[in-house]
């Protein structure tokens, strides 16, 4: 499943399927782009780019290809551009305070950037918007000491979900006291993660323990009880290297948008994932039911985004 399967999220489903109307747009991209990167001449006089233009608040397309010098017919020096593929983007409402963050590419040479949220302790995977800035930056690090160096000091990242489908949900029935006891339990945990970072054994053992007691309370409500209900939330990896999650998550914020290319219209939502702030972006044709700030989502998405220098 690659990023051009979740086009539709960001209302490019009637772009994609008319050839004209996508070429078009490709152009557009190429020739009028929003913002862009370009790497340095390499040995053949190419100049890789990567160019997105937005089309949308917040969302939009890019094209990656080079540009280069050449003679023509007439004998004159032209700039050949050359698009070798294209894909969607979309940028988060706020930027996310990472650590321990490390990046990799997969066998088809995708750039996925691993990191741990900073308030919330959820460790994530994105697929990386701006890859060839990324990959650009790492070619010019000699060892792995700078590479280490250069990724320790990664301390923020702009992530958004494309959804492919999704279903608005009732929110749990919480009472004050078991907030109270829940926010509670949610410090301590973040307090014991943050020691067993530094080689805390006596904190790792105390996660260890609190992890199993949790397991335990799941299967007896689960025994009983709706999984819905037991679960507040959930942000599961389903394919290791792949961006893909299914999440289960509190609504905290909706817009409705426009595409401006094709006029579909999709949702922009601010969800609350176990603690963990993030944007989706759904077309309306692909949700259930109608969103509103306290309701829950479930569904799933690819994860995406841009790691900031």
């Amino acid at each position: 499943m690659g990023l051009n399967d979740f086009h539709k999220s960001i209302g490019l489903a009637s772009i994609v399927e008319s050839k004209r109307k996508m070429n078009r747009l490709l152009r557009l991209a190429s020739f009028s782009p929003d913002f862009l990167f370009e790497a340095e001449k390499d040995k053949k006089g190419r100049i890789y780019f990567d160019r997105y233009k937005l089309l949308g608040s917040g969302f939009g397309i890019c094209v990656h290809g080079y540009r280069k010098m050449r003679i023509n017919k007439e004998g004159k020096p032209v700039e050949k551009h050359m698009v070798t593929d294209w894909g969607v983007f979309a940028q988060g409402h706020e930027d996310n305070q990472v650590s321990y963050v490390f990046v990799d590419n997969d066998a088809d040479q995708v750039a996925y950037c691993f990191a741990e949220d900073k308030t919330s302790g959820n460790a994530f995977e994105f697929r990386i918007a701006n890859s060839l800035e990324v990959l650009n930056t790492y070619k010019k690090l000699d060892n792995s000491d700078h590479v280490t160096l250069f990724e320790g000091n990664i301390s923020k990242v702009n992530v958004a979900m494309l959804m492919i489908f999704g279903t608005v949900l009732l929110p749990v029935a919480k009472n004050e006291e078991a907030k109270k006891f829940r926010d509670k339990e949610e410090a301590i945990q973040k307090e014991l993660m943050a020691r067993a970072r530094l080689g805390d054994a006596e904190a790792e053992q105390s996660l260890h323990n609190m992890a199993k007691e949790q397991e335990i309370d799941l299967r007896e409500r689960l025994a009983h009880e709706d999984l819905l209900s037991v679960f507040e939330g959930y942000f599961l990896n389903l394919v290791e290297q792949s961006g893909i999650f299914s999440i289960l998550a509190d609504i905290v914020n909706v817009e409705q948008l426009t595409n401006e290319a094709s006029g579909e219209k999709l949702y922009r939502l601010t969800v609350m994932i176990t603690g963990t702030k993030i944007t989706l972006y759904i077309n309306e044709d692909d949700l259930i039911g109608m969103p509103s700030s306290g309701m829950r989502i479930m569904g799933l998405g690819l994860l995406q985004g841009s790691v900031l220098f």
